[in-house]
């Protein structure tokens, strides 16, 4: 019977120690590191470096004004042109958050582009809206172009979410632009890997080089992220 008080002080005391242990931890200050959660990784750490591109296409990481372009490139719509029908018109996707590096081929006039956006919206919206929109026209001043775009199936990749997508932008002059462009979204950013040719319609893109680029940064996104 002799045992009960103490059991009874035992777990009060522990209790206390319990109470005051969390108190000092919520209470106590500590220096935010660039490893805490509270601090974003900067867009350029987590955009794959020039050195990892393929050695045949020569890459820069690119300013603003070069991310602005490559990114309207990507969808295949200058910002400003007015889409018919209007429901396929690609949302817009801010410079200031988006990082870019391309490489470029100058033998055959193809490019590729690894472009890194946070945050970004998910991507089921945008699958969906070019499920609705295999075809539509943008015009931009006195162009004219028409855009097809095809889904494939989406890429094998270490991510939340994933597409994969060809389009051809046929302008009225008839110069054509063709992309494919493998996407993923890993937690709030988005991956946006391209390969893309100006013009000579009949060579097939570089599946493997893309797939590998692509590889290669949706584990470095991952891992920095």
């Amino acid at each position: 019977m002799s045992r009960l008080p103490i059991v009874g002080c035992a777990l009060l005391v522990a209790a206390a120690l319990f109470t005051g242990c969390t108190r000092v931890i919520v209470g106590s200050m500590h220096p935010v590191t660039p490893g805490d959660a509270s601090t974003p990784i900067p867009l350029a750490d987590l955009l794959i470096g020039p050195d990892r591109f393929p050695e045949r296409y020569s890459a820069t990481v690119l300013d603003a004004t070069a991310v602005y372009r490559v990114l309207q490139d990507i969808d295949g719509v200058p910002a400003g042109s007015a889409v018919t029908p209007s429901m396929c018109a690609p949302p817009p996707i801010a410079a200031h958050d988006s990082a870019a590096a391309q490489g470029n081929d100058s033998q055959d006039a193809s490019s590729l582009i690894v472009a890194v956006t946070r945050p970004a919206p998910p991507l089921r919206a945008r699958v969906e809206q070019l499920t609705e929109c295999p075809s539509f026209t943008a015009v931009h001043g006195p162009d004219t172009s028409t855009v097809t775009a095809t889904l494939l199936a989406a890429p094998p990749v270490d991510a939340d979410d994933s597409y994969a997508v060809e389009q051809t932008v046929t302008a009225q002059s008839g110069s054509v632009r063709r992309t494919l462009t493998l996407v993923a979204q890993i937690g709030e950013g988005q991956l946006r890997v391209t390969w893309m040719q100006d013009g000579a319609p009949e060579t097939a893109p570089d599946s493997q080089s893309l797939d590998t680029l692509f590889t290669d940064a949706a584990l470095k996104v991952r891992r920095a992220g």
